[in-house]
């Protein structure tokens, strides 16, 4: 049926046949099976499709064409009004409003329903604004659309067809476990053998096999905090009693919290969403501390096309007592399309979990299986992951690069570079969700940080920038468009100059400050980075703890303003600064007067301050 449209009439319904035809396709027209200005089925084919006599049909659109929502075109048929959709909707409404609701009786019989809006994460129109900076979302430029098509011709080959259509088992794509297993695994520093491996519909999926196998009711968990709302709600509707514990610099804090647990989440590779590491010496002390609880740990780990070469091997690899359950994901380099991930456990675990896979789902369809098969033999995965990984590296760094530029001293973020996203900490009075929603009416996204927290009000001032959907052509722009939001949001703790009251330094007074001085600040990643302010007009800068950053450059005084631009640091641009000085402190604002930027001061000797003054 090309229009989709059919129905069944209830001959108890109370209403007659033609009432109850016309009601069905004001709904048709609401709902959108019959669009505005599209053909309606002919009485002919729509008596004949319900079962009743032509005349009926004839008489219900005999009604409809009088009330407006048809209209008849000489020797062509009937057709939907344009612009009759919302007159549908309102006429439904004033009709429902007379019939018994039933909402609040599937209420009542729902046993679990979720608290979170999952959709508002991710516009689906999250590609058409000009600085999507959401995590896991891929741009045109990531796809891999030539992999995909060579792939997937491969797997409808009469060959590869036959092996995998007509599986009808519980079992996995054999020769997508044995990539794994003997590709994807030893990278990761994991040994597994083929039934210790099971295939599921991404991340998401084994998580919930996982809990369905391990925790219920009552079940004393521990996740990480901040940390992922998704395994946090799925715990929630378990009925677990779940702790959030802390991370630090290290990784998850490993105490007396612990005590108790019967099995704690982790995402040691890369902490999701802050991206921290988690350090040698935690996992060790992790392992130790489940050993002596008779716990689990449920390690997530996001590395397939994440950025950052020094990592350390897996939790699951130091794994001596088989106290982990390894879950890890496919999807990222070649998107949502594949949705494949897989679970590393003990084989008899692997069996209890195939039999709750097969209640619930079943398994991942066989030919996304094949298709992710071929993707690794033909030796596409490990190209595009290499390609995905240079291109996420690059937009990283021009991220932070233009964070450290814009937002000198607004913001902090972790030294490391890793994953597809930086986690942003903003100034203390900063509402991360304020300036979201701001920053999206100016074709910005970013994602506050609020929701990765299990208690109210905690990250309020922090957010997260993904970079997977962003051009590197555009995340300068974007980031200048973040910083002036933040300014135009007028945070108290912004300082800002009294322009009726100047009380920044004259050129002259600029002159005599900084011939010879020293200046010594820090980047947003909190590397420290010192510059030589020389007589002779130029400029060298050292950065780093071991100076492996250096550049040169110049400066001069224009119109009362300290201006300076180095050869290859900032953009290799001239910037143009008021300056204020404050005890040992100097402090340089735009144009705007907000403060850009501030360091520590250390004058000139005085012989050489002598020298240039002569």
């Amino acid at each position: 049926m090309r229009d989709g449209l059919t129905f069944v009439l209830d001959e108890e319904n109370g209403l007659s046949l033609q009432q109850q035809i016309r009601e069905h396709l004001i709904r048709a027209v609401a709902s959108g099976t019959l669009k505005p200005g599209s053909r309606a089925p002919s009485s002919r084919t729509l008596a004949k499709r319900i079962g009743v006599a032509r005349n009926t049909v004839i008489l219900a659109y005999q009604q409809l064409v009088a009330d407006g929502y048809l209209t008849g075109k000489e020797r062509s048929g009937l057709y939907v009004c344009e612009d009759l959709a919302e007159v549908a909707s309102r006429h439904l409404r004033k009709a429902d409003e007379s019939e018994p609701r039933s909402a609040a009786t599937w209420r009542a019989q729902m046993k679990r329903r979720s608290r979170v809006d999952w959709s508002r994460r991710i516009p689906p129109d999250w590609s058409l604004y000009p600085y999507p900076f959401l995590e896991g979302c891929l741009d045109a430029e990531l796809s891999s659309v030539a992999e995909w098509r060579d792939a997937t011709r491969a797997a409808l080959g009469a060959r590869e067809f036959g092996k995998w259509s007509m599986n009808f088992s519980e079992s996995d794509d054999e020769k997508l476990v044995e990539e794994i297993r003997t590709k994807i695994l030893p990278r990761r520093g994991v040994q597994a053998a083929a039934d210790e491996i099971l295939i599921t519909e991404g991340w998401k999926q084994a998580l919930d096999l996982v809990t369905q196998l391990f925790v219920d009711s009552g079940s004393r968990v521990a996740i990480e905090d901040p940390g992922l709302p998704e395994l946090r709600e799925l715990l929630r509707l378990q009925g677990a009693d779940t702790w959030p514990q802390p991370i630090d610099g290290e990784g998850i804090v490993v105490d007396n919290a612990l005590n108790g647990r019967s099995v704690v989440f982790v995402t040691p590779t890369r902490q999701a969403p802050t991206g921290t590491h988690m350090s040698r010496a935690r996992r060790k002390a992790l392992l130790r501390k489940v050993e002596a609880e008779d716990a689990l740990v449920v390690e997530i780990d996001f590395v397939t096309s994440g950025f950052g070469e020094k990592r350390l091997p897996a939790l699951k690899a130091a794994d001596a007592h088989e106290r982990v359950v390894y879950i890890s994901d496919l999807c990222e380099v070649f998107g949502p399309g594949l949705r494949l991930g897989f679970v590393v456990a003990p084989a008899a675990v692997v069996r209890e979990m195939r039999k709750v896979r097969s209640l619930l789902a079943g398994p991942a369809p066989r030919a996304a299986q094949r298709i992710g098969a071929l993707l690794m033999a033909l030796g596409h995965y490990d190209a595009a992951s290499n390609r995905v990984r240079r291109a996420i590296g690059g937009r990283l760094t021009a991220l932070r690069d233009a964070l450290n530029y814009h937002l000198p001293h607004l913001v902090l973020i972790d030294p490391q570079l890793s994953g597809a996203s930086i986690w942003v900490t903003g100034p203390p009075g900063l509402d991360a969700r304020l300036l979201a929603s701001e920053a999206a009416a100016r074709g910005l996204l970013i994602e506050p940080a609020t929701r990765f927290y299990a208690r109210e009000g905690e990250g309020v001032s922090a957010f997260r920038m993904g970079v997977s959907g962003v051009p590197v052509e555009r995340i300068r722009p974007g980031v200048a468009v973040l910083a002036q939001v933040m300014r135009d949001l007028g945070d108290p703790a912004l300082d800002r100059l009294d322009a009726k009251r100047p009380s920044w330094l004259s050129g002259a007074e600029i002159e005599a400050l900084m011939c010879g001085a020293t200046l010594l600040c820090r980047t947003v990643y909190g590397d420290p980075y010192s510059v030589e302010v020389r007589p002779d007009g130029k400029l060298i800068g050292k950065a780093g703890y071991a100076h492996e950053d250096c550049d040169e450059g110049e400066w001069w005084v224009e119109d009362d303003r300290w201006c300076r631009r180095w050869n290859v640091w900032s953009y290799g641009e001239t910037a143009r600064y008021f300056t204020v000085v404050e005890g040992d402190q100097i402090k340089w604002y735009k144009d705007d007067l907000v403060l850009f930027n501030r360091g520590v001061l250390v004058p000139a000797a005085p012989d050489l301050a002598e020298a240039s003054a002569a």
